[in-house]
């Protein structure tokens, strides 16, 4: 079984990753923007960094599957973290997850969308603001590993470490996977999206 998921909170690793339930890693593909017929590549995180470094292309993702979900890891100018990306994605019954991550401008965002609609987001680190058609669902997750509520100001040890348990609450409750060797330095189904 391929780890959690909490290593993406690593700054600068990853900017987008989705997932999906009930969407097949080339149909994740399509539902960001591949377009139909385009045959994959296997590339590595650093080809396509270098894809995209040489000019003509403004976006690209890699997709693969781990447990239930498929996911998708997006380069460029991303579309999962938008509300339109995500309504795209989780339409017709699937699940979609989006972490954005923004070590640079914090706070990084969770979101979780189904069948089209946003049900639960939320900043990492900012729980206690959150919005969507059911904003409490993961409160007592987030209570269970002591997230919530709310810390009053907490040195940046503290506030880092919350951020993971944070993470990790949502990992559990959606039974979410990513294999970081195939993702960051494996070969990975890609496709070009602009």
């Amino acid at each position: 079984m391929a780890e959690g998921i909490a290593w993406i909170l690593q700054p600068h690793l990853i900017d987008s990753v989705t997932f999906a339930c009930g969407a097949e890693p080339v149909e994740l593909a399509l539902r960001l923007g591949a377009r139909p017929g385009e045959q994959p590549r296997r590339a590595s995180s650093a080809e396509v960094m270098d894809l995209l470094a040489g000019g003509g292309v403004e976006s690209a993702v890699r997709v693969g599957r781990a447990g239930d979900w498929s996911f998708a890891i997006e380069y460029g100018d991303a579309v999962g973290p938008t509300s339109s990306g995500l309504s795209a994605v989780s339409a017709k019954g699937v699940e979609a997850v989006n972490f954005s991550l923004s070590p640079w401008h914090p706070p990084s965002m969770f979101t979780y969308h189904h069948d089209g609609d946003c049900v639960c987001s939320f900043g990492i680190g900012e729980e206690s603001r959150r919005w969507g058609k059911n904003p409490d669902l993961l409160v007592p997750a987030l209570t269970r590993t002591g997230v919530l509520p709310a810390q009053p100001q907490l040195s940046d040890t503290g506030a880092e470490r919350l951020r993971r348990l944070s993470v990790l609450a949502i990992e559990e409750h959606f039974r979410l996977r990513l294999p970081r060797a195939d993702v960051m330095d494996g070969q990975l189904s890609t496709f070009l999206v602009r």
